[in-house]
Order: structure tokens, then C-alpha cells, then sequence
């Protein structure tokens, strides 16, 4: 009887067919365990993620794998199933990256950032720069234009390490290879990571000082070919944009101005005001604004299209990646294309021997409008100078202009620039595992860029008394490449309680780059721009080329006892062809521990607690970015000189060399806690930092009777030292998953020696005991009110006037105010460059198909002042803005504390527009970075459709700034003071995208 009833049983199983995919990106899945609950029966999903297994309708199907939640599901009447598995939230098992290999991040000892590629997906971002904007603490991201081509971010790891021309840019490897951050397609990042401390990055030695940023690339997955599409398009338009008077009011406002100098009289008649307001003669008498029709003279359409193909077999795996970037400038005769593929193999050639390739490249074409000021930012420049009475294009086809400037003139001539750029980086690496615990691997890689950069002229008549010539033509074309070779030795093993890791290595750098260009001028017109064509009597030309190679031995140690205590130390020897040969070599050491605390008997069975582990590191990076040779004595060519009435050829020695230059080197301490709880759902990361870097390359002051320029000597020191902190939460509320992540950063940045004992450089911006590039000038006290506050208060530096800025008197000679204010006593530090505080946060939810994410990004404890015509009224002639207008002093309503002096006419040498605090602004702003709405289709349309995936989702970036900056103005947008002070300014993009897999 009981034989039966097994018997029929069994005569119920039936065949249960399906699919397996991921959740995150529709690929199959191959290697899923499936089991039926509460039998021995189970099955894995073959390589192209289909299984078939025997089940009743009763039973439950438990799939499992690695790195995804386990997901159950009731047979019932069900043949066919569609299953997909989400990531697993635990972070316990997260696998990061570091230098030469991978770590769990629970067993870190240094302190990295990691940024996987569900963070960075489906945004509008045409430079790999901009994916980090908010998303991870001790990281300083700044994007200071929206330029088509040229819209990346500067990123700084910690503060700013050096004043130096060694520079702060952090290092960045792409799959292993040397290149910039920008040469990637952010469609192909898989995950970024980020070394912040000397722990995690001193394996990099002399090119580390400044951070390392490690981007790994997606890779095949074996299985059925998998064809996915992701793509968007959308439009731009300016973040901020000042508002400018019209040509009836700048002309009342300018005689107002003329008054205000010595009663000075009217430029404008009432009845030409008149003329202005009604635009009865708009050629002679217009109201143009120039910036804003430049501004929106182009159409901001942006769009991508990315095409990716994986596949593979047991032994082989690929991904190819195709993509097209086309981003049209808001200024007319502005575009940028550029074209990208990536192609990842892998092979198992054997049982032990595996091969890794990496191929990527890119060519690009920008092309963008030029005037006589020079290139597209100097044009916008002068559109902000341009007042609304300067005529656009008439109606009998001239210009008007001032001086020899017209947005709209230069925009209709053939003037041009258009540079084209190519990108190769290429890498294969054969790893040997040739005995048990044992690998042997070597690297091969290369990256070659080149450049052609045209920059033609035109000659142009604005009208018949105006003519702007000759033509001309500039061509600037180079290229670089590196090579790099690379071997490793690993070693892992573990014994009872005792975990080993330890790795030996050699690399090998050698770069090269040639560079030339030439320059002719008068063209027979404006159509022929070929080098050839121009005259020969003006023609210029140059080149030059460079090398220099860098030789490293490296090593890293990891000993874990117990999964509880960790330590870890890294070493690199460095040789670097930029040194002498007696100093070329250094060693940079780092040692770090970690103590996985909630892994000792007393926190071992606190359930509520995953992980809690303290850190501690110490170490030393190196930057070896100081030029090429400098303490060789290099003659220079071409100073020729009269003698005996003949013109013949000269050379001299410009600078005194030092043959005892080395690199700067940066010494970090870090004290961590990492903090895991309630099932994976809390999550926080908190650091402690003190970074030094010494040696830094400055200039000393000598005598000028030595008749050269002074050598450059290691005697500069910077301090960056604070805190960070990442915290993470995620849960589920009902069918609502929902995660949020914010961080926050401090980093006190400050000059704590400069070369031969000075205290400061006034012309850099540094100051020992503040931060780098700070600012410097006179604390303001309001505006004067009338004649008798001017002749009672202290003595101005400059011919003051009512309704001109106040500088306080703060000292004198004997250190107290002598009642003179004057340049070398009562200017002080004002302000930093450099923000102290970085802040972001990331929301995400979802529900069933829906989801949504919103990315703040934010910067604080910094000052900034902007361009002469940006912040001056009738600044050489130039415009006046509707905040200046409102917020001005005048003799009706003398306000000491008006926002805006009284109106005249300024210019570079003008003492009421000295730097002071009446003119610093707190440039701080929290920004709404991101926003995504996303709606996945359902698995029953998707089946019917025959289609993996399909995602439909919209996003705004850089949508709204809450700031105090000055009205109109964007205080993240990079420009610099005074007349030659250009920009583009930084977009909103908004646009609507496509997730499709097949």
C-alpha cells in the first residue's frame, strides 16, 4: 500500500521548464542551484540560464546563487517559469577592488570607496568624470562647465596635497592601465573604487599621492548571446542665468553713472532713451541681449546610444560594447561626437591558465565657434560685456559691435575650431595558476591618444567703417603613447585559523609624446583654411617632444587570524627617469590592521550586530609629476642678437637648475570604524585622516643680480587632515524596497611652510597656517555714505568717494591701527578657493515596475569672486544686472550697507573693486544632482515580446541650486577673476531613455 502511494506520487511529478535572469540587467544566469524543498531533487541552470526539473503542483522550487537573494516559488499548475533573481543586499560579501587584485570589504585594513555601476546607470553623463558627484565621502567633485567635450570634473581625494605643478589630480587605472577617468564610456563601468588612504594606494607609489581610482570594466557571461540597448535623448539649457537691464534703462542708468563722475554729462537724450523703450528704430536705437541669444543660439539636443552583445561557451567569454555620444552646444556652431567601443575577452585556455583582454578606444570631433578674443568661452565672456544698445544684426545685413566684438557678427562668419581626438588603450594579461596556491600572471598594455586641433580666423566687416582682419589659421596636432609591462606573483593559502595573501610584482612605464604647430596668416579668403594657402611672410611653426619612463618593485603581505584580526603591508620601490641617477629611486611603505571586533566571543551572538571593525593605517605615496628632467640646465634656442650689424643666432641658460630635486612625498594616518547592522539594512563607514605632504616643489627667492630665473627646491609642506563618514540605509516597507545613502566630508586644508622661511606668496594665493589658494585682501565696513564719513574715516588706499566700498584699518607699522588703511598692513586672508565641506546623498525606491532615485550633491566653507564683467557694472563699458540695478547705492537713498557701490564707470586699476569681503561671496550650495523615474514592463509582456528587459525612464540633471552665490550665477562653474575671466556656463539635461535586453 505504501509502495502505491509513493508510486502515484511520483506519477504526478511533471516536467517544470524555465529561465533564469538577472534582475539588475535581464542576463541570463547560468550555475543557479534549484532545488525542490524537502526532496533530493535538484538541477542547475545550463549556460544559457534554462533548467528542467520534475515537480508536482505542491511542491516549492528554492533558487539559490551566489551574490542574489534566494527566491521560492510554488509550482502549482505551472509548467514554464520566468525567474528573476535580485542582488543580495548583505554588503558582507561585496567584493571590491584594490591594487593588482580583489578583497572582500569586510576584510579591508585601508580605507576605498566603491561605486558599483546601479549607481552611475542611466544618467546623462557624457564624462566618466562626473559619475562620483555625490556619491562618496573624502571625495571633492567640482564641474565647472557644461562645454560639449569638455565637461568633465575635477575630483580631489582629500583636500588639495600640493601647490606644485606636480598637481592634485588623483591617479586612475582603467582595467589595470594608467589613463584619464574621462577615456572610459561610463555605459561600460562595472564598479569604481577609490583608495583613499596610503594603506589601500601605497602600492602605487609615486604616482599615488594624490589617491588612486580604480575602474573595472564589464566582462562577458557565459551563456546565450545577449544583445541589450541603452540609450536616451534629451536637451540642455544654462543652470543660471544673470538677468540683464534693457537698453532704456542701461541708458538712464549710464548717465546716472556719468553724474556720479565729476557731474558728468548724459551720454543718452530723453528722446533717445525714448527711441530705446518704444524700438521704433531697433538698428540705431536696439534692445539686444546678447549673452542670453548666444546662449540659446544652439539647440542643446543631447543624446547616446550604447549597443552591447555578451556571450560565450564554458571556456570563452566576450562583451562588446558600441557607443555613440552626439551633444549639440546651447551655442550655435557648437557639437561634440564622439564614437567608443569596448571589446572584454576571457578564454580558460586550460584548467590553469586563463586569458584576459582588454580593447577600448574613441574618436572624437568638436567642433565650435571663435572670435577675434580668442576661442567659444572668451566669446560668452564678451556677450556678458556687450550692453543691449550694441545692435545684433541689422536689417541691411551689418553689425553693430563694440570694439571689435559681436556674438552674432562672429557667429555668422567662417571662423572656426575644430579639434578631433583618438584614444586606443589596449591590455592582455596571461595568469599561470602553475602549482596549488600559486599564480603566475603577465600584463601587456598600451595606450596611444593623438590630437588635430584647427583654429581658423576669418577676416570680417561688420559695416562699412568696420573691418577686422587678416585672416588666419592655426593647426596644432601630437600624439603620446605608453607602454606598460607587468608581472605578478600571488600567493593564498589558509591553515586552520591563519589566512595568507601575499603578492610580489614588477612594472614597467615608458611614455613618449611629439607635439607641432604652425601658423599662417592672409588667406585669399575665408573658404580656403589649409596651412599651404596662407601667406608665407608671417608663417610660424614649432614642435617639441618628450619622454620618460618609470621601473617599480612591489609587494603586499595579508595575514588574517580567525577572521578577526587582519593586518596588512604594502611596499613599492620606484625609479623614475624624471631624477638624477643618484636619486631616482624611493620606497613608499604603508603598514595597516584591522579588528573585526563583533567577532569576539562578547559580540559574537549579538544578533542585531553583522560587523563592526576598527582600522588603523600608516603610510607613505610619492609624486613624481614635477616635468620632465628638471634639474638638468637646458639651454634655449632662437634669442638671437645684433652683432657687428648682423643678426645671428643666440642661445642662453634661462633658469639655474637643481640636481637634488626629488619627488614630494605624502604621509597618511587613518583611523576607520565599520559598522554593520540589522541584517544588512544599516550600514556606516567613518574615517579619521592626517595627510602631510613635504617636499613640495617651490620656488626660493634670490637676488636679481643673479640674472636668472630662481631654481625650484623641495622645501614646501601641505596639511589636509578630517573626517568622512558614509551611511547607508536600506528596507522594505510593504512592496516598497527603498534605500538611502548620505555622506559628508571635512578636510581642513592649510600651507604649513613655504621655501626659506616665508610665511607667504601674496601672487599664489598661499599663506602658511591657511588653505591653498586663498584669498587675500581688505575687510570691507559698508560703503561711504557722504564727503564727511569719507574725510572721518581712516585713510582709503585709493581716491574714495561716497557711495564707494570702506576697507577697514586693522594695523599698522607697530601692530595696531595707525588710522591709514593701506596694501601691507590691513590685507588679510579672507577666503578659500578649496570647499572644507563635501556633502551628498543618494534615495532610491522601488515599487513592483516602478522605481525612482534622487542623487543631492553638495559643497560648503569655501568663498569665490567671479569675472570683472560678471560682477561690475559698466566694467569697461560693459553691461549692468537687475541685482545691481535694485541693490545700488545712490545720493537719493545713501546706504551704507547697500549690496551694490554706486554706479560709475570702473576699470582694472579702480579701488572700489580691490578684493575685500564686499566682494567675496560664500559660494556654497547644495545641488539636486539627479532625478530617475523608471518603469519596468512586466515578464508577460516581455515573454510575448520575446525580450529580456524593457525599462522606459525620464531624468533631470543638475536641476536646481540652493545657493547665496551672486544672483545669476552658477557658484560651482570654474572662471577666474578679472577682464580675461571666460566660461561656458554648466546645463541642466533632461532627457528620456530605453532599457532594452534581447
Amino acid at each position: 500500500m505504501i509502495l502505491f502511494i509513493g508510486l502515484l506520487a511520483n506519477a504526478q511529478d511533471v516536467p517544470v521548464r524555465g529561465k533564469v535572469t538577472s534582475a539588475v540587467d535581464g542576463q541570463t544566469i547560468p550555475g543557479v542551484n534549484i532545488a525542490v524543498d524537502g526532496t533530493n531533487k535538484s538541477t542547475t541552470t545550463d549556460l544559457d540560464g534554462n533548467f528542467t526539473i520534475n515537480a508536482s503542483k505542491n511542491d516549492i522550487l528554492t533558487f539559490t546563487f551566489l551574490g542574489y537573494i534566494t527566491q521560492k516559488v510554488n509550482v502549482a499548475n505551472k509548467t514554464v517559469l520566468t525567474i528573476f533573481l535580485k542582488e543580495e543586499l548583505s554588503q558582507l560579501e561585496e567584493v571590491v577592488v584594490v591594487g593588482y587584485g580583489t578583497q572582500k570589504k569586510v576584510n579591508l585594513t585601508g580605507s576605498v570607496s566603491s561605486i558599483s555601476t546601479k549607481e552611475i546607470e542611466n544618467r546623462p553623463i557624457t564624462q566618466a568624470s562626473q559619475a562620483l558627484s555625490g556619491l562618496a565621502s573624502g571625495v571633492t567633485v567640482q564641474q565647472g562647465s557644461g562645454r560639449p567635450g569638455n565637461d568633465g570634473a575635477s575630483i580631489r581625494l582629500r583636500g588639495i596635497g600640493t601647490f606644485s605643478g606636480a598637481g592634485n589630480d588623483p591617479l586612475v587605472l582603467i582595467d589595470g592601465l594608467a589613463s584619464s577617468l574621462n577615456d572610459v564610456d561610463p555605459n561600460n563601468i562595472k564598479s569604481i573604487s577609490i583608495l583613499k588612504d596610503a594603506a589601500s594606494a601605497s602600492i602605487y607609489g609615486t604616482r599615488a599621492a594624490n589617491g588612486v581610482i580604480l575602474i573595472e570594466t564589464k566582462r562577458g557571461r557565459k551563456g546565450e548571446l545577449t544583445v541589450g540597448y541603452n540609450g536616451y535623448v534629451g536637451f540642455q539649457k544654462v543652470t543660471a542665468l544673470p538677468d540683464f537691464v534693457d537698453s532704456a534703462t542701461y541708458a538712464t542708468l549710464r548717465n546716472e553713472a556719468n553724474a556720479n563722475v565729476n557731474n558728468g554729462g548724459p551720454s543718452y537724450t530723453h528722446a533717445e532713451i525714448e527711441k530705446f523703450r518704444n524700438q521704433s528704430d531697433p538698428d540705431n536705437y536696439p534692445n539686444v541681449p546678447h549673452l542670453k541669444n548666444l546662449l540659446k543660439s544652439g539647440s542643446g539636443l543631447q543624446m547616446s546610444h550604447n549597443f552591447s552583445f555578451t556571450g560565450g561557451d564554458e571556456k570563452n567569454a566576450f562583451l562588446l560594447s558600441l557607443g555613440y555620444l552626439d551633444q549639440d552646444g546651447i551655442v550655435a556652431e557648437n557639437s561634440y561626437k564622439r564614437y567608443n567601443f569596448q571589446l572584454n575577452f576571457d578564454s580558460q585556455i586550460k584548467s590553469n591558465l586563463k586569458l584576459k583582454t582588454n580593447l577600448s578606444g574613441y574618436a572624437a570631433n568638436t567642433d565650435e565657434p571663435r572670435h577675434i578674443g580668442g576661442d567659444m568661452t572668451n566669446m560668452i565672456n564678451f556677450a556678458v560685456r556687450q550692453g543691449p544698445v550694441f545692435a545684433g544684426k541689422k536689417s541691411d545685413g551689418t553689425y553693430g559691435y563694440q570694439d571689435n566684438y559681436s556674438p552674432q557678427a562672429w557667429l555668422d562668419s567662417e571662423s572656426f575650431t575644430n579639434r578631433k581626438n583618438k584614444l586606443f588603450l589596449g591590455g592582455t594579461e596571461l595568469a599561470w595558476d602553475f602549482m596549488k596556491n600559486f599564480t603566475l600572471s603577465g600584463k601587456v598594455g598600451y595606450r596611444y591618444t593623438n590630437y588635430r586641433d584647427k583654429e581658423f580666423l576669418s577676416d570680417l566687416r561688420f559695416d562699412a567703417n568696420k573691418y577686422v582682419g587678416p585672416n588666419s589659421l592655426r593647426v596644432n596636432s601630437g600624439f603620446d603613447h605608453t607602454i606598460t609591462l607587468q608581472s605578478l606573483l600571488k600567493y593564498a593559502v589558509d591553515i586552520n585559523k591563519h589566512s595568507i595573501a601575499a603578492l610580489a610584482g614588477y612594472s614597467q612605464e615608458e611614455f613618449h609624446s611629439e607635439s607641432v604647430s604652425a601658423f599662417r596668416d592672409n588667406f585669399p579668403n575665408n573658404l580656403l583654411y589649409e596651412i599651404n594657402a596662407g601667406s608665407s611672410s608671417n608663417m610660424q611653426n614649432s614642435g617639441s617632444a618628450g619622454e620618460w619612463g618609470l621601473r617599480s618593485y612591489f609587494g603586499r603581505i595579508n595575514y588574517s587570524f580567525n577572521d578577526r584580526y587582519l593586518f596588512e603591508v604594502n611596499g613599492r620601490y620606484d625609479g623614475t627617469s624624471r631624477f638624477i641617477a643618484d636619486g631616482r629611486w624611493g620606497f613608499f611603505p604603508s603598514v595597516s590592521a584591522g579588528w573585526k571586533i563583533s567577532e569576539e566571543n562578547f559580540l559574537k551572538d549579538v544578533q542585531w550586530i553583522d560587523n563592526l571593525k576598527f582600522r588603523a593605517s600608516w603610510g607613505q605615496l610619492g609624486n613624481q609629476n614635477i616635468g620632465n628632467y628638471p634639474y638638468q640646465n637646458v639651454i634655449d634656442l632662437g634669442d638671437n642678437y645684433t652683432f657687428g650689424g648682423t643678426l645671428v643666432s643666440g642661445a642662453r641658460l634661462r633658469r639655474l637648475s637643481n640636481s637634488n630635486i626629488s619627488w614630494e612625498t605624502t604621509t597618511v594616518t587613518d583611523l576607520g570604524l565599520d559598522v554593520n547592522l540589522f541584517d544588512g539594512k544599516f550600514s556606516m563607514v567613518f574615517d579619521y585622516f592626517d595627510k602631510t605632504t613635504s617636499d613640495i616643489l617651490d620656488v626660493i627667492s634670490v637676488s636679481g643680480v643673479l640674472g636668472l630665473d630662481p631654481p625650484t627646491v623641495n622645501a614646501g609642506e601641505v596639511k589636509n587632515s578630517g573626517f568622512e563618514v558614509l551611511l547607508n540605509y536600506q528596507d522594505k516597507i510593504g512592496g516598497v524596497n527603498f534605500s538611502i545613502s548620505p555622506n559628508f566630508s571635512y578636510t581642513n586644508n592649510r600651507v604649513t611652510k613655504l621655501s626659506t622661511g616665508l610665511d607667504r606668496d601674496i601672487n599664489r594665493g598661499l599663506f602658511v597656517g591657511h588653505s591653498v589658494n586663498s584669498t587675500y585682501g581688505y575687510v570691507a565696513d559698508g560703503l561711504f555714505v557722504d564727503q564727511n564719513d569719507v574725510a572721518s574715516y581712516p585713510t582709503q588706499p585709493y581716491a574714495a568717494e561716497p557711495g564707494f566700498v570702506r576697507y577697514k584699518d586693522i594695523s599698522g607699522p607697530n601692530g595696531v591701527p595707525d588710522g591709514k588703511v593701506d596694501a601691507t598692513y590691513d590685507r588679510k586672508v579672507i577666503g578659500s578657493f578649496f570647499p572644507k565641506y563635501s556633502f551628498g546623498a543618494n534615495l532610491q525606491a522601488d515599487y513592483k515596475g516602478f522605481d525612482v532615485s534622487v542623487l543631492l550633491q553638495g559643497l560648503a566653507g569655501f568663498n569665490r569672486q567671479i569675472g570683472a564683467y560678471q560682477a561690475y557694472a559698466f566694467y569697461n563699458g560693459g553691461q549692468v544686472q537687475k541685482w545691481q540695478e535694485e541693490n545700488r547705492w545712490t545720493q537719493e537713498n545713501p546706504d551704507p550697507n547697500a549690496k551694490y557701490i554706486k554706479l560709475t564707470s570702473l576699470n582694472q586699476g579702480s579701488g572700489t573693486i580691490a578684493p575685500s569681503t564686499f566682494w567675496d561671496r560664500n559660494a556654497s550650495f547644495l545641488r539636486i544632482k539627479n532625478v530617475q523615474i523608471g518603469y519596468n514592463f512586466p515578464k508577460a509582456l516581455l515573454d510575448a515580446l520575446k525580450i529580456q528587459k524593457l525599462r522606459i525612464y525620464v531624468t533631470g540633471q543638475n536641476l536646481h541650486t540652493f545657493n547665496s552665490f551672486y544672483k545669476g550665477w552658477d557658484p560651482e562653474m570654474s572662471q577666474s577673476t578679472g577682464d580675461n575671466s571666460p566660461f561656458y556656463p554648466i546645463t541642466s539635461v533632461y532627457t528620456l531613455g530605453l532599457n532594452l535586453n534581447f
